[in-house]
């Protein structure tokens, strides 16, 4: 029997408690309080490592992608076979561990044996084959996928060779893997006809795979089963567009990103520019600075060629010199490119040539989000309307008789940057331009050379391409934020790689 429920004991008991109950009473007794439940605050998520820049996100598809924003998902979520080293122009393995000519007509790669892509497959020879002919097969316009002209077949003898055979000994194939529209991509996971929606996280090898993605943002982590020359230094980060030069100036001002890249137009650069050099760090009071990217963008106004108005050759002229007067860079291969020549005249105040009778109407397309475009824009049309009979109307599509560009060459070589020519010549040009682009890429050393110069010449000639300007690339980071090594793919695009905050 329990205690409490022996007989001697229960009439004491509950006199005990009468007792109790009368003295709460005449004493006004409380309940003790009771003692809230304290909800600890959750503490804010730190914002990851971001990258600013304006021009959404259309595709993360490397055979079609093409547009700057693009590229630099592309650049950094794919491996190619070879990189071009941007600063020194040099030709290095990328995903391959070797490759070079076995034969005049024959170029072969080598894979390492643990190479694998975000989604735990493994990237063999058979996916470099996919990859390539599938590009090869979509041949999107304004692609690198021309700089695989001297293609003929490719073979995989086993899981790690990949066997090019040439249609012509072609010097710079080399070059061409390593262009974005070579980029690897999983046989099982891509379509080998269709592109891949940008609602798909890509799956790619590269340094950095993909968590989330849409037009407006995308979300990096370290892929660390990377096998390759370019491994990530930030475990995470995220690149955000932001609409135009006022939020990326606000991003500056607030310090609500680690880079911004690109993305100021000429007022807001000049502001910023002037913050930096009365900032006794020399920064601004965010504590951002600018990096020197001498020469990085190269400005260039492009003939459409579905435009019927290219064919006028007189025109061309005309919009030539009427530019000349502003023109500041003299090839479309950039100063500083080996084998550049200069070819276009600059400045003076050339006579501008007569035109027909009539009115000419054409139109000049410009990005909106392009960092000073807006203002270049307005100056050529400008120029453009001293030529008798002509008006120029401004429009922000690529549609254009005119579209004025600042995207780089896929090669940071003679070859990349001529390609943008070459794609398209003249019915007049085209023969002599076959003959002696692959003239440039069988030869070398001074035959190679006068090759490329005719080109460049040629090129002054037709006025297809027209050079504009070469100018600094515009980055500004945070206090403690740098580059290492060559943070740029082959085709000066930015790769995500490179950045860290030390």
């Amino acid at each position: 029997m329990r205690a409490d429920h022996h007989p001697s004991r229960a009439p004491r008991r509950r006199l005990a408690l009468l007792l109790a109950g009368s003295l709460c009473v005449l004493a006004a007794c409380t309940p003790p309080a009771v003692e809230p439940t304290l909800t600890p605050t959750p503490s804010p998520t730190p914002r990851p490592f971001t990258v600013i820049t304006t021009g959404q996100m259309t595709t993360a598809d490397p055979a079609v992608a093409t547009a700057d924003t693009d590229s630099i998902l592309v650049t950094s979520i794919y491996q190619r076979l070879m990189v071009v080293l941007p600063e020194s122009g040099e030709l290095k393995p990328d995903a391959a561990t070797d490759c070079l000519f076995t034969s005049t007509l024959t170029y072969e790669c080598t894979l390492p044996e643990e190479l694998f892509f975000h989604n735990g497959d493994v990237l063999d020879a058979t996916d470099v084959k996919f990859s390539i002919q599938r590009a090869l097969r979509m041949d999107t316009p304004g692609s690198s996928v021309g700089l695989l002209s001297a293609l003929k077949r490719i073979d995989v003898p086993d899981a790690h060779t990949v066997r090019f055979q040439l249609s012509w000994p072609d010097n710079q194939f080399g070059y061409a893997l390593a262009g974005q529209a070579a980029s690897i991509v999983d046989a099982g996971t891509f379509d080998p006809d269709t592109a891949l929606p940008l609602e798909t996280l890509p799956v790619g090898s590269g340094p950095y795979q993909v968590n989330a993605l849409d037009p407006d943002a995308a979300t990096f982590t370290r892929f660390e089963k990377y096998v390759g020359p370019k491994k990530g230094l930030l475990a995470a980060l995220r690149l955000q567009i932001v609409p135009d030069s006022v939020a990326a100036e606000e991003a500056i001002d607030k310090a609500t990103a680690e880079v911004v890249w690109r993305s100021l137009d000429n007022a807001a650069l000049q502001r910023v520019t002037d913050k930096i050099a009365g900032g006794p760090d020399k920064t601004t009071e965010s504590g951002f600075s600018r990096l020197p990217l001498p020469g990085l963008r190269v400005a260039q106004l492009v003939w459409n060629p579905a435009s019927p108005l290219r064919k006028d050759a007189k025109l061309r002229e005309g919009v030539a010199k009427a530019l000349q007067g502003d023109r500041t860079l003299d090839s479309i291969v950039p100063v500083g490119v080996e084998d550049h020549a200069s070819s276009f005249d600059l400045g003076g105040r050339p006579r501008l040539p007569k035109l027909g009778e009539g009115r000419t109407n054409l139109t000049l397309g410009y990005s909106r989000t392009a960092p000073g475009h807006a203002d270049l824009a307005s100056l050529l049309r400008d120029r453009i309307e001293e030529l008798d009979g002509v008006s120029v109307r401004l429009v922000t599509t690529r549609d254009a008789d005119l579209y004025l560009t600042d995207r780089p060459a896929w090669v940071n070589n003679a070859t990349g940057w001529l390609q943008r020519y070459l794609a398209d010549p003249l019915p007049g040009s085209r023969s002599k331009l076959e003959m002696l682009g692959q003239r440039a890429r069988i030869t070398s050393g001074t035959a190679r050379t006068a090759a490329l110069t005719e080109i460049q010449q040629q090129a002054a000639a037709d006025n297809t391409v027209l050079p504009i300007s070469q100018s600094d690339g515009i980055m500004f980071v945070a206090k403690g934020v740098t580059m290492v090594g060559e943070p740029f793919g082959s085709g000066q695009v930015l790769g995500l790689w490179g950045l860290t905050n030390g």
